[in-house]
């Protein structure tokens, strides 16, 4: 016979297991999963976890005797933190050695706000900063050239594809049904007030490209614009003066 509890619980979002089920099951368990086994449910479900752990904070349960793969309880590490001079003698006090093993200990202690000043001045590592200096170099333009060019089309809906092998293209991209081969070009270089790009390619003998080899050339100048050229507008050519070529310039932000 089923009693009214387990009957109200049943009820409750289609729990099977009683508040009593669980406060015995947490005291008993070392783990969340350890819960969901004793409560017969999946130790795998990540929705039986969150409602489980949610069960758990309504009835103020203690959980600090968990340690999932762990070895030591929280209590243990606070212990051990609180009398250790050192993050050696905690990892020690712990039964651990190694200094991985200082490193993780520091990390869960960071976690529980545990005093660690005392501990011969080897605090945990602040997290790293950007360096206040850090900004878009125009030194790494041609590196990040394919890289912005397939930012683009992908916030343009295109399917971007990278060649496996080298290939006369950069990008193959796919929208609608039409597919296109991208070669890449960058430049920082001007002359007479423009930007100047060189789209033939090497080694050896400069060859250009030609519709055999691309459908469209993305080139980005200093100033970070975007043109998008069809090879049949340029084939040919060694070299574009950008300021002839307004008209394929494209957004940056294709939505606008």
């Amino acid at each position: 016979m089923v009693s009214g509890t387990r009957v109200r619980a049943m009820a409750d979002h289609g729990r099977t297991w009683t508040d009593g089920d669980l406060v015995a099951a947490v005291a008993a368990a070392r783990s969340w999963r350890g819960v969901l086994r004793s409560l017969g449910l999946s130790a795998t479900s990540s929705a039986a976890i969150r409602s489980v752990r949610g069960h758990a904070d309504r009835l103020g349960l203690d959980t600090s005797h968990f340690t999932g793969q762990r070895r030591w309880t929280e209590t243990q590490l606070a212990e051990a933190v609180a009398h250790a001079r050192s993050w050696t003698a905690v990892a020690e006090r712990l039964g651990l050695a190694g200094g991985s093993s200082a490193a993780l200990l520091r990390g869960h202690a960071l976690r529980l706000g545990l005093d660690v000043g005392h501990l011969a001045g080897r605090t945990p590592a602040v997290e790293p900063q950007p360096p206040a200096t850090a900004a878009p170099d125009l030194a790494h333009l041609p590196r990040a050239g394919a890289l912005l060019a397939a930012a683009w089309f992908t916030l343009a809906g295109y399917d971007v594809s990278w060649p496996l092998e080298p290939c006369r293209y950069d990008l193959v991209v796919v929208r609608a049904g039409v597919v296109a081969r991208v070669q890449v070009k960058t430049t920082r270089w001007r002359r007479h007030g423009s930007w100047v790009v060189t789209i033939s390619s090497t080694p050896g003998p400069r060859r250009v490209y030609d519709p055999e080899d691309i459908d469209w050339f993305f080139v980005i100048d200093g100033d970070l614009r975007h043109y998008l050229v069809p090879v049949a507008a340029v084939g040919g050519m060694h070299e574009l003066t950008l300021n002839a070529y307004e008209r394929y310039v494209v957004p940056r932000d294709p939505a606008t």
